[in-house]
């Protein structure tokens, strides 16, 4: 072959291939723009659920259940049980039942301790686990066939709940209402003041906003385990865990799943800020890798309309990072990047703000800048590892 002819070849082949690739790159920006629309009507249609959220609070009493499951929660639980123990609401109608499930520390021994001083707590221990249903589910379930309360509440042993907590959970309900979900944010105080620390909290704020928003449409879509209840019966009316109790995570969402689609009561938010159950976020990057692959293994067990919005989601941002990659490569397509990753960005940060006015009194939203391209990742790389990496509680 000449000189010439191997030249023209490849002139013909390089511009072939930059046809292929332009043409590429357009069919992505056209998924990234589609999908991008409809994320931003589903952010100004979530957001007519904050103004549809009316708390209405109803001053009855009843006896209200509080369980409290742990698995190696020796260093948490000091801090847990102090705060129970200074809760408002009236000693003869909580009923607090801790249960350690197969704990290698102290944990249950604590949990015998704090039940010697107080008559109206219970220590339960679980030595074994039974294939086929989730640990966490199992202590759950099993503290609830003890109990006698006709409310049942649920935390977290790393959890700090104020003096109102129970006494504003419980004001939510009325007749009408089976299930009450609370706002379980992330503290940022102490040795949790980090910079890291505070992106995380930002995470978990956006998962409390999106509770709030969907449940104000009537259609909530998840929930927190750390603050959250329901009446015995509407536990029993759906069959309790049913076929989710074999999944690992799940005793809040996929309940909650279970409860608006089975149950004929309604589900209700808890607005006051004295219902707010602040958690200890993850102490460093491992632990916060261990805890969402943990989170991402249910994904498959969501119902199909949750299932469907989150493949929606997943493809937009694995659109967006597929333009992060080539604009790294051409610049040309900056401009499409930005315009799109602003859009995203002001429809993200409005829905935020107006949350924030509702469940917060401090400013995370200032830290969405430094979370934005990171979340990208998070949502691409997380649900991907849950699938294939084996979790544990």
């Amino acid at each position: 072959m000449s000189v010439y002819k191997l030249y023209s070849s490849n002139i013909y082949l390089t511009f072939k291939n930059r046809k292929t690739i332009d043409l590429f790159y357009w069919i992505i920006t056209i998924i990234a723009s589609t999908l991008l629309i409809l994320y931003c009507g589903f952010l100004i249609y979530l957001g007519v659920g904050f103004g549809r959220l009316k708390m209405k609070p109803s001053p009855h009493c009843s006896r209200v259940t509080l369980i409290m499951p742990a698995h190696n929660e020796e260093k948490s639980l000091p801090n847990l049980l102090q705060c129970l123990s200074r809760q408002c609401y009236p000693v003869e109608l909580t009923e607090i039942i801790l249960v350690d499930d197969r704990s290698e520390d102290q944990t249950y021994r604590i949990m015998q301790d704090f039940a010697s001083v107080h008559p109206n707590v219970s220590a339960i221990r679980i030595d074994n686990a039974i294939e086929g249903i989730g640990h966490k589910k199992r202590a759950i379930t099993q503290a609830i066939q003890a109990s006698t309360g006709n409310i049942i509440l649920t935390t977290d042993a790393d959890a700090s709940p104020g003096p109102d907590w129970i006494s504003e959970m419980i004001r939510a309900y009325d007749k009408n209402v089976g299930m009450v979900l609370g706002y379980a944010p992330y503290r940022t105080d102490g040795p949790f003041c980090t910079f890291f620390h505070r992106i995380l909290a930002l995470d978990y704020f956006a998962m409390g906003a999106l509770a709030a928003a969907s449940t104000g449409l009537g259609y909530p879509m998840t929930c927190n385990g750390a603050n959250l209840s329901y009446r015995r019966e509407v536990f029993q009316e759906v069959g309790g865990f049913g076929k989710t109790a074999k999944w690992m995570s799940g005793d809040d969402d996929l309940f909650l799943h279970l409860v608006r689609k089975r149950s004929k009561l309604q589900i209700n938010f808890a607005l006051s800020l004295g219902s707010a159950v602040f958690n200890d976020p993850p102490q460093n990057l491992r632990e916060f890798i261990r805890q969402r692959i943990r989170f991402a293994s249910k994904h498959l067990a969501y119902p199909a309309d949750t299932k469907a919005m989150l493949l929606g989601i997943y493809v937009l941002n694995l659109s967006l990072l597929t333009l992060i990659v080539g604009t790294i490569f051409s610049l040309t397509s900056l401009p499409v990047l930005l315009v799109t990753l602003i859009v995203k960005a002001i429809f993200e940060i409005t829905f935020l703000v107006r949350a924030q006015r509702l469940l917060e009194k401090r400013n995370l939203v200032m830290l969405y800048p430094f979370a934005a391209i990171p979340h990208i990742l998070y949502v691409i790389i997380f649900p991907l590892l849950g699938q294939f990496i084996k979790t544990r509680w």
